[in-house]
């Protein structure tokens, strides 16, 4: 007598069937932030978030927007901008991320500061059929500058 080879035949031979085995994969991500603050006070702007998936990509976009701010600053703090971006500066921000650290990076200039950090984390890749379907929300959208 051979074995049952379909699921038919397993069905009708009282052979329990084994749920479909689905994976999740974990994958390290980069959580970036760019945050504004007007010093005198001490209001949040609205913050610039996203993820990348290499450490190379998260201070390559810091270093494209710092070069473009570096322009508009006094000179002490564009040298100090384009000292990060040019230098030993974000090279260590690599290596603290390829680490598994957090890294950052501020400037300031008329009253006004600007922050960027970027976090590691573990990202969940989860397959389509093991998701739940989306709820609709009925409340409407709130702004950043609605808080203020």
């Amino acid at each position: 007598m051979r074995a049952p080879s379909n699921s038919a035949e397993q069905r009708e031979a009282g052979v329990p069937q084994q749920a479909p085995r689905l994976t999740v994969e974990l994958r390290r991500a980069f959580w970036c932030e760019r945050t504004s603050y007007e010093t005198d006070f001490n209001i949040n702007k609205c913050p610039e978030r996203y993820v990348v998936d290499t450490p190379a990509e998260a201070v390559r976009k810091i270093r494209v927007t710092v070069r473009r701010l570096a322009q508009t600053l006094p000179p002490l703090e564009q040298h100090r901008a384009l000292d990060w971006t040019d230098a030993g500066g974000c090279l260590q921000a690599m290596g603290a991320l390829h680490r598994g650290e957090p890294c950052g990076f501020s400037i300031s200039s008329d009253g006004t500061w600007v922050e960027w950090t970027v976090r590691p984390f573990d990202r969940f890749l989860v397959p389509d059929e093991l998701l739940l379907p989306l709820v609709p929300v009925h409340a409407a959208p709130r702004s950043c500058t609605a808080a203020h």
